[in-house]
């Protein structure tokens, strides 16, 4: 409310209907704002904002035959006039449907009317949000007087955003367990959108290897709310298994793959998610929905809430501890304390900022959202060297730079406090920020994270708006699941990072024959000019490559060896596949929507690749022609286009926003043809098909050359599956002097 205006005199609003929408459903819906005692004058507007995460569909105005279609009326005698403004209103509620009055003025008891997907002349309606939500608001706020300062209504009536009917089946297990040891086995349903189909009835019918124990081979779902944890399953002898289930119209469901070991060691691999907000700040549903779902549904072992500081109120952080304190659960799920520090990119740019133990301060960038706190102004700290002194002299933290909206500045950085980076979450691909690292001699630790605004940490799925990819995730490798024995682990960066999947992934090194075997993350010197490197992996999916990574400051970031060594084609089968982003600051996402044309060839197939979200993918297809949405940030999509033969001759013609090329078929042999369109990255492949590993599991070596130098090499190891998906191992860092 703003400062000074009487709310019983700015009127009041209705929504109908008002029954629950499924996600991602078309319809239509009538907002009707009462004009109050203070009426709108001439040049007063009227802003109707959705939150930033939304991805309802876009109001429109000049198509009333087309999707999202938007009509604004009044039965008073002022003239309308309607915009969309994606940054109209105070965050987070800034998707903006702005109205201003440009004639005359309003009176008390007059209507203004809007019809989001109104369907009058044609339109099929309004897309609605694609993610589950309990409260979803269209919020209304009034400036009367045309003063610029808007009061937000009091009342403002919701919906109930559900899921859709099941779709897919999703099964979920450990990575590592030991014989005879007790563990959960996760199973639900999602919607085409990612959400718990919560609604869904039926059953999944089990595939139990031989000596699993604990698990039934039918589970009844009905009334689990989509998702149902098996506790007590155990399995009586080692070996890799997956476990596999089916249901009625849903797609088939594989568990990651879990290997079974007589002893566990030392180390064990767990899986978590450091990044993401709720409602109270950018997010969506509460702060205590975030943790049951990461808990509960995606089933991470560990996570942290990270609310940028500049909206964090003393009582939202006190809520965040008193979350933590709650939820967290030794052996069972870890949740560390913390928040985003969210400065502009020339103070430092974005960074989490986790704590290991509880009632620790918040050192925010600014109050710039936060009123009432005078006292609370003595603890800000700007730039980000200040915070860095600060937390240098508190209790124990850790520091996550990563990229967001806005980019972490690596032109700072603590190497006490700053361990690990993320280079991976639902805002997009980042290997520029590792490679950066790198290059400025940091030793640093890879992890992903999701970075969720959607209320579903762990297993975040972009949607349909400024969320390019699916979010990602990290493994640890832990002595136990606790507070400490993960803090352990990530300050030593004996982790990896995903694009989301589980793929189990364990890199050693051995230097100077000494026998002496060294983790990833770890920092050593090598005599004799060689690292040796054993590769251990099992992927979701088959796996296509694995690539083994040099670089150091001076030197450059280069590929040094390659498994399978040999690339082996499939000559009837052509990958076309387009990546990047456009910058490396907010607006990066590059819109490809586009086609592609074959002449003097047949296609007989075609599918997608590696496209995120339901709202991506191929549109239409024809034997000489493919059309597709798809947006990229830094991450990869395409299509893969099976032939009736080999071709001989012919061209393959590319034409999309970002770039349009014609290629003689012939031109591509063993190596691909590559369009670079600019950007960040910005390319298109056209080659044939590589198959890969042909099995989900690798076990090789490589030997790597290290040489003489005045600061560290790091070698590391990126993985990735025919699907797409891809795992970093932090990398290890030899000198050689």
């Amino acid at each position: 409310m703003a400062t000074g205006l009487d709310a019983s005199m700015i009127g009041w609003v209705e929504l109908t209907p008002q029954d629950p929408v499924v996600a991602g459903s078309v319809g239509s819906f009538q907002l009707t704002y009462h004009v109050g005692e203070y009426g709108i004058d001439d040049g007063g507007t009227v802003k109707i904002s959705v939150r930033f995460a939304s991805d309802w569909g876009k109001p429109q105005f000049e198509d009333p035959t087309g999707l999202n279609y938007t009509s604004v009326s009044t039965d008073g005698p002022g003239r309308l006039q309607a915009r969309f403004d994606p940054k109209g209103f105070i965050r987070p509620w800034q998707k903006c449907l702005v109205i201003d009055n440009a004639e005359w003025a309003l009176s008390k008891g007059d209507t203004i009317t809007v019809i989001y997907g109104d369907r009058s002349q044609g339109s099929p309606g309004t897309v609605a949000q694609t993610f589950r939500e309990y409260t979803f608001e269209f919020r209304v706020a009034v400036d009367a007087f045309g003063t610029g300062q808007f009061a937000v209504l009091d009342d403002q009536p919701t919906l109930e955003i559900i899921p859709d009917k099941a779709a897919k089946l999703v099964l979920i297990s450990p990575t590592r367990v030991a014989v005879g040891e007790d563990f959960a086995v996760g199973i639900k349903v999602e919607d085409s959108w990612g959400n718990p189909a919560v609604g869904h009835q039926g059953h999944v019918d089990l595939q139990v290897p031989e000596g699993v124990t604990g698990l039934p081979t039918r589970v009844d779902l009905t009334g689990h709310d989509g998702v149902i944890r098996i506790d007590g399953v155990q399995c009586a002898q080692a070996g890799q298994i997956m476990l596999a289930g089916t249901a009625p119209g849903l797609t088939r469901g594989e568990s990651p793959p879990m290997e079974v070991v007589e002893s566990l060691g030392h180390l064990r691999p767990f899986w978590g998610d450091l990044h993401g907000q709720s409602e109270e700040t950018v997010g969506t549903n509460s702060v205590e929905d975030y943790f049951r779902f990461a808990r509960d549904v995606s089933l991470v072992d560990f996570t942290g809430h990270q609310g940028n500081d500049f909206q964090i109120t003393p009582e939202f952080w006190e809520r965040i501890g008193r979350c933590a304190l709650e939820f967290n659960e030794p052996g069972r799920f870890v949740v560390f304390p913390g928040y985003e520090w969210s400065a502009t990119t020339p103070a430092g740019g974005d960074r989490n900022v986790h704590y290991l133990e509880d009632g620790q301060p918040i050192h925010r960038t600014s109050h710039w959202q936060v009123a009432g706190d005078e006292a609370g102004h003595a603890s800000d700290r700007y730039p980000v060297g200040e915070l860095f002194s600060q937390l240098q002299q508190g209790r124990p933290a850790l520091v996550v730079p990563h990229i967001g909206g806005r980019p972490a500045n690596l032109a700072f950085h603590d190497p006490d406090l700053e361990p690990i980076i993320e280079i991976y979450s639902a805002w997009g691909q980042f290997e520029w920020l590792l490679e950066e690292a790198i290059e400025r001699g940091y030793q640093v630790g890879f992890s992903g994270g999701s970075d969720d605004h959607k209320g579903r940490p762990g297993a975040s799925y972009p949607g349909s708006s400024s969320f390019g990819v699916y979010g990602g995730l990290t493994c640890v490798y832990a002595s136990e699941l606790t507070r400490s024995g993960v803090w352990e682990a990530l300050k030593s960066r004996r982790c990896y990072a995903t694009s989301g999947q589980r793929i189990a992934l364990d890199v050693r090194a051995q230097a100077d024959g000494t026998g002496l075997e060294h983790l990833m993350g770890e920092a050593f010197d090598v005599s004799s000019g060689e690292l040796s490197l054993s590769v251990q992996a099992t992927g979701t999916d088959e796996i296509e490559e694995v690539l083994i990574v040099r670089g150091r400051p001076g030197a450059g970031i280069e590929t040094v060896s390659r498994y399978p060594s040999t690339i082996i084609r499939d000559r009837q089968r052509l990958r076309v596949v387009w990546s990047g982003a456009r910058i490396k600051g907010r607006d990066r996402i590059a819109t490809w929507d586009g086609e592609l044309r074959i002449e003097g060839a047949q296609i007989v197939g075609a599918e997608g690749y590696a496209f995120d979200s339901a709202a991506e993918g191929i549109r239409s297809q024809s034997q000489q022609h493919v059309a597709w949405q798809s947006v990229t940030s830094g991450d990869e999509d395409g299509v893969v286009l099976e032939l009736a033969e080999e071709p001989s001759h012919g061209t393959l013609t590319f034409n999309s926003p970002i770039a349009q090329f014609e290629v003689d078929l012939a031109q591509i042999d063993d190596e691909p043809f590559i369009f670079a369109a600019g950007g960040e990255g910005l390319q298109v492949t056209v080659e044939y098909l590589p198959v890969g590993a042909g099995s989900r599991h690798v076990n090789f070596e490589a030997t790597v050359e290290i040489a003489v130098a005045p600061e560290p090499t790091a070698v590391y190891v990126r993985l990735t599956q025919i699907d797409g998906a891809r795992a970093w191992s932090s990398p290890f860092y030899a000198s050689r002097r």
